[in-house]
């Protein structure tokens, strides 16, 4: 079969890599590169975790990271860091709390003053949090070397500098057309273009309320911090402020974002400079929440995320032989090895499974976008 997968990233790599294991031809198209500066996957690392606020998300958090450890094994290197979550949300704590018990993932209910136990030093809030040992960043930089590795070892091709600006579906075939006026056929074409994926996906006839956004990330740590083994945070909203994900990043320090937008993403933004008042707002928080932590900002990186109407991802097959993946609503790397699995799947013509069918497009008819994200960075 002849496969065309548009988007090198963290949805689209993994696909390539395992169609071409499967013995299909592939041709893999991106603007720029895999994992390039301007995507949603670029930088050393990620957070992973089976903490989520319903069952489906936990069973497919777990599948996931079978999906990481096996990739870890055919690439011989390291993947998938264990350190730990502590998660402190008001608004979702029951809901997690009810989906791990569900699921007899286990996990520890922990009261408002004794969160220092758990993330040292961590300022007591009045919150009560949940600890899960199964979470710690994705080595993530090391995970698309890995695929790209396996892509290019099983006879797949990458094409960089494909400006992909339609799709078109004819009788022999779905068939993607750049800006130079290239044109790829294939048997079957899987979408996952990040940011650009409305604008394809309008060019045949579906529209998708997507809202791609630029967020920033600081490694934070002065030189004598110890911040390789300090555990996983994610802290909700609250009273105005927004909410705060972390993880270790061996080597660079501790890895911090808040759910803020440095802005809009259009056509044509390739401004990555990070926002020097976001990465004094997340100073702040250090020096008030985290006194572990040196209030020092190592690096600053800015990134393309994409969130969906409903904030949960877009998976599904539309006519014409198209696969599409979508809207990684800040959630995207923590199912990269299985999302491979899942769109060579739905590529080779295999019915979604129940956890997979429900992140369909036909959920999203009559909803308005949103506009906060599912934290996952």
């Amino acid at each position: 079969m002849r496969c065309v997968v548009v988007g090198a990233g963290a949805w689209g790599l993994p696909a390539a890599a395992e169609l071409a294991g499967r013995g299909h031809e592939v041709l893999l198209l991106d603007r720029h590169g895999v994992a390039g500066p301007l995507s949603s996957s670029s930088g050393p690392t990620r957070l992973w975790r089976l903490t989520h606020p319903d069952r489906p998300r936990v069973r497919l958090a777990r599948r996931s990271v079978e999906a990481m450890e096996r990739l870890a094994r055919a690439g011989g290197s390291e993947i998938v860091l264990r350190r730990g979550l502590l998660w402190r949300d008001d608004a979702t704590l029951d809901a997690v709390v009810d989906a791990l018990a569900a699921e007899d993932v286990p996990h520890e209910v922990v009261e408002p003053g004794d969160v220092g136990r758990f993330f040292p030093g961590l300022r007591p809030d009045g919150r009560a949090a949940v600890r899960q040992a199964d979470a710690g960043p994705v080595l993530a930089a090391g995970s698309m070397a890995t695929q790209e590795r396996l892509l290019r070892a099983a006879g797949g091709r990458v094409e960089i500098g494909a400006d992909v600006v339609e799709v078109l579906t004819t009788t022999t075939g779905p068939v993607v057309v750049c800006a130079d006026g290239r044109r790829f056929a294939g048997d079957v074409v899987v979408l996952a273009p990040g940011p650009g994926a409305a604008a394809l996906l309008a060019t045949l006839g579906v529209e998708v309320a997507l809202r791609p956004s630029l967020e920033q990330v600081v490694h934070v740590g002065g030189p004598g911090d110890d911040t390789d083994h300090l555990p996983c945070l994610f802290e909700g909203p609250r009273e105005g402020e927004p909410a705060l994900y972390a993880m270790p990043t061996p080597g660079r320090g501790y890895k911090i974002g808040l759910d803020r937008a440095v802005r809009d993403l259009g056509p044509g933004d390739d401004d990555r400079t990070p926002d020097a008042a976001l990465t004094a707002e997340i100073l702040e928080r250090v020096r008030r929440d985290l006194p572990v932590l040196t209030p020092v900002a190592r690096d600053a990186q800015a990134c393309s995320w994409t969130t969906s109407p409903d904030g949960r991802f877009v998976v599904d097959t539309l006519p014409g032989g198209v696969v599409v993946a979508c809207g990684d609503s800040g959630e995207g790397f923590k199912f990269s090895a299985l999302m491979g699995l899942v769109l060579a799947d739905l590529a080779e013509g295999r019915s979604p499974d129940a956890d997979v069918a429900a992140f369909s497009l036909a959920r999203l008819d009559g909803l308005a976008p949103v506009t906060t994200h599912v934290l996952g960075r």
